[in-house]
C-alpha cells in the first residue's frame, strides 16, 4: 500500500493489494471473533463437569424437574428449539476440594436478561426479566464469589435467562477461576471494550453536531451533510451495543425495528456520499438505494413484532450498501491517487472487514455473539472526519488564495483608476491653462495688436521722417506680439512642421532686417506630432533662443538645426557672436540676468531634456536632445 500513489503501479496491482489486506483483515476478524472459551482452558480456571438447559416459561421463578438436555456453552438455543422465546435455565456443576478461598465468576454474554443463582442464592440479576427486556447480551460481567458461598464438594450455578429468537437467545462462555490476575485482566478488557463502544457513540453524535452546523450554514455542501446524516442515523444501531435497558423503547422488537432501520437508512446515507465523494452523479444508482431503504424499512413495519427473514434482508442490504460505497472510494482513489482519497480508502479496509464479518455473525454463519463493526466503525468515524476536514481546509485556502488576489486585484485596479483620475485632472488642468493662453492671445490680438496696427498705419500716412523712431518701435513691438500669439495659439492640429513654419517665417524676416542670417536645417520631422502642450515648449524655447540672439549676441549669422530620428529629436541654435558669461553654476547672458534662461531651462525639463549651452569667443551653441515618439 505504501506505492499506492507511485506512478510504477497498475491498478490492478493496487486493487490486489487492497485485496490481500483486506482478505486479512477479515481472517484476523473472524479469528478475534470466537469466544474465549474455544482458547482453551486458562491457568487457574475451574472446569464443569455438567452442564445443562431445560426451557420454562416467563413467569418462571425457579428451575423445572424435568426436561435438562447437556448443552455446551456458549449455546444458542434456536439450534435446539428453533423459534422459541421465553426463559431457559442452565445448570453448571462443579466440584470443590475446599472452600477456603474465593472464585471469579465470568460470564461473557446474556441474551437478553437474566438471574445468576450460586448455590441457591441470588448472586445478581437484571432489572427486567420480562417485557421490555433488559439487555445483557452486549457486555460481560465479573464476581468474586465469597468462600462462605461456596461448599466442599458439588457446588451449582443456576442462570435464568430470558431471550428472543430474533436476537441469538442464548449463553455465553461462563469461567469459574482460582487466580485473581484473571479477574482483574477479565474485568480491564471489559472496561476497555466498554469504552470503546461509548466512545463510537460519541463519536457519531459529535460528527453528526459539527458537519450538520456546517451543512446548515452552507447548504450547498451536500458532501457534508450527507455525512452528518450518516453519523446521526448511526446513533441508535450504536446505541444497541452500550444499552441495558430497552429505554427509550417500549418493547425489544421497537428496538430491533429501531436498530435494522437505523442500520439500513446509515448505509444508505454512506453509500449517497460515498458517490458524492468520488464525484459520480450516479442518480439511479442513488434512487435505487434510496428505494430499496425506503422498501425494506416498510416492510420490516409491516413485519413487526418479529422481524425474521426480513430482518435479515435488512443486515444484507445495510452491509451490501457499505461494502458498494467503500468499493466507489477505493476505486476512486485508485483512479485519481489523490492523498484524501487515498486516506478514506486506507479507513475503510478495517470497517469493511468488520462488516462482511458482523452480517455473517447476524445471519449464523459465524457462531459468534461479538460484533466488531461499531468499534472499527469509530475508527472509520474518526477517519472520514478528518479527510472532510482536510478537504474543508483546502478549501478555505483556496478561498483565502482567491482573496487575497482578489484584494490584489482590486487594488491594482484602483491604482490605475487614481491614475487614470490623476492623468484626466492633468489633462483638464492643462486644458483649463490653453484655455486661458488662447483667450489671452484673443484679447491681445484683438485689443493690442488692433491698436499698434492702427497706429502704425497712422505713422506711415505721415509724410517726414520725424516719426521713423517710434514707428521702428511699434513694429518691433507688432512683431514680437505676432511672435508670441504665433507661437501660443495652437488650432486642432499637433504636427510639428506646421507649427514651425509661422515661427521660421517671423524670425528669418525679424533676423534678417536686423542684418542677421538666419538658415534652418529641419530633417526627419515629416509627420511628427509632439502634443500640444510638448508643441508649445519647443516653440516658445526655440523663440526664445532666437530672440537672445536677435538682442545680445551680435552675431552675423545663426544656423538653426532640428532633427527626429531613432525616437529622438536633436535641436542646436548656433550663432558667431560675442558669447555669454557664467554666473555660479547657471549659464547667463554675458549684459543682462533676465528671465529668458530660466525658463528655456525649465522648458527643457518638461520636454524630458536637458539644455546645454556652449559659449565662447567664437560664439554660442545651444543644444538640445530630448524624446519623440514619431
Amino acid at each position: 500500500m505504501v506505492g499506492l500513489a507511485g506512478p510504477g503501479r497498475t491498478v490492478a496491482q493496487v486493487l490486489a493489494g487492497l485485496g490481500r489486506v483486506w482478505l486479512l483483515a477479515l481472517c484476523w476478524l473472524a479469528c478475534g471473533g470466537a469466544d474465549a472459551a474455544a482458547a482453551g482452558a486458562q491457568p487457574g480456571a475451574v472446569v464443569f463437569e455438567q452442564m445443562e438447559a431445560a426451557r420454562a416459561d416467563w413467569d418462571s421463578a425457579r428451575p423445572p424437574q424435568d426436561g435438562w438436555v447437556p448443552v455446551a456453552l456458549p449455546d444458542l438455543w434456536h439450534e435446539r428449539w428453533p423459534r422459541f422465546e421465553g426463559v431457559v435455565w442452565y445448570r453448571l456443576r462443579w466440584q470443590q476440594e475446599a472452600a477456603s478461598e474465593p472464585l471469579s465468576l465470568m460470564i461473557d454474554a446474556v441474551s437478553m436478561a437474566g438471574a445468576i443463582y450460586v448455590n441457591g442464592a441470588l448472586l445478581a440479576r437484571d432489572h427486567h426479566l420480562v417485557e421490555p427486556l433488559s439487555r445483557s447480551w452486549n457486555r460481560s460481567r465479573h464476581w468474586l464469589l465469597p468462600a462462605d458461598l461456596l461448599r466442599t464438594g458439588t457446588n451449582e450455578i443456576w442462570l435464568r435467562v430470558s431471550g428472543m429468537a430474533v436476537h441469538h437467545a442464548g449463553l455465553g462462555p461462563v469461567r469459574l477461576s482460582r487466580s485473581p490476575a484473571e479477574a482483574a485482566r477479565y474485568e480491564r478488557d471489559e472496561t476497555m471494550r466498554r469504552a470503546l463502544l461509548i466512545l463510537g457513540v460519541g463519536v457519531a453524535l459529535a460528527t453528526a453536531v459539527v458537519f450538520g452546523v456546517i451543512w446548515l450554514l452552507r447548504p450547498k455542501e451536500r458532501l457534508y451533510g450527507c455525512f452528518a446524516l450518516f453519523s446521526l442515523l448511526r446513533l441508535p444501531a450504536a446505541y444497541n451495543y452500550i444499552a441495558t435497558e430497552a429505554w427509550p423503547y417500549a418493547s425489544t422488537a421497537a428496538f430491533q425495528f429501531a436498530i435494522l432501520a437505523s442500520l439500513v437508512a446509515s448505509a444508505t446515507c454512506f453509500l449517497i456520499f460515498a458517490l458524492l465523494f468520488g464525484g459520480y452523479a450516479a442518480r439511479r444508482s442513488k434512487c435505487l438505494a434510496v428505494a430499496l431503504c425506503v422498501l425494506v424499512i416498510g416492510a420490516m413495519a409491516l413485519q413487526a413484532p418479529g422481524l425474521g427473514a426480513v430482518g435479515r434482508i435488512a443486515v444484507v442490504l445495510a452491509g451490501g450498501f457499505f461494502l458498494w460505497g467503500s468499493g466507489v472510494v477505493i476505486w476512486h482513489a485508485v483512479r485519481t491517487r489523490r492523498a484524501a482519497a487515498v486516506a478514506f480508502a486506507l479507513c475503510l479496509l478495517l470497517p469493511m472487514a468488520a462488516a462482511a464479518r458482523d452480517v455473517l455473525v447476524f445471519n449464523r454463519v459465524l457462531q459468534s455473539n461479538t460484533y466488531v463493526f461499531p468499534a472499527a466503525s469509530s475508527l472509520l468515524l474518526i477517519g472520514i472526519a478528518c479527510v472532510l476536514a482536510l478537504h474543508l481546509v483546502h478549501g478555505m485556502r483556496v478561498v483565502e488564495n482567491f482573496n487575497a488576489e482578489l484584494r490584489e486585484r482590486v487594488d491594482e485596479a484602483k491604482a490605475r483608476l487614481a491614475q487614470a483620475l490623476r492623468s484626466q485632472h492633468r489633462a483638464e488642468l492643462e486644458q483649463a491653462r490653453l484655455n486661458e493662453r488662447l483667450s489671452l492671445v484673443r484679447d491681445l490680438h484683438d485689443g493690442l495688436g488692433m491698436s499698434l496696427s492702427s497706429h502704425i498705419h497712422a505713422l506711415q500716412g505721415r509724410p517726414g521722417g520725424s516719426d521713423r523712431a517710434a514707428l521702428w518701435t511699434l513694429r518691433d513691438i507688432n512683431n514680437d506680439l505676432r511672435l508670441l500669439i504665433e507661437g501660443a495659439s495652437l488650432d486642432d492640429t499637433d504636427v510639428l512642421m506646421e507649427r514651425l513654419a509661422p515661427l521660421r517665417h517671423r524670425s528669418t524676416r525679424l533676423l534678417d532686417a536686423a542684418g542677421i542670417h538666419c538658415s534652418w536645417e529641419l530633417m526627419g520631422l515629416q509627420g511628427l506630432r509632439m502634443g500640444a502642450r510638448r508643441s508649445l515648449d519647443l516653440l516658445r524655447l526655440l523663440q526664445e533662443a532666437l530672440t537672445n540672439v536677435l538682442k545680445h549676441s551680435t552675431a552675423t549669422r545663426v544656423v538653426v538645426r532640428v532633427e527626429a530620428a531613432d525616437g529622438k529629436m536633436s535641436l542646436s541654435v548656433t550663432d558667431n557672436g560675442r558669447g555669454m558669461g557664467t554666473v555660479g553654476d547657471a549659464v547667463q547672458p554675458a549684459e543682462t540676468v533676465g528671465m529668458g534662461l530660466a525658463s528655456m531651462h525649465a522648458r527643457a525639463q518638461r520636454l524630458g531634456g536637458a539644455l546645454r549651452i556652449q559659449s565662447g569667443a567664437q560664439g554660442t551653441a545651444l543644444t538640445l536632445q530630448i524624446p519623440v515618439s514619431g
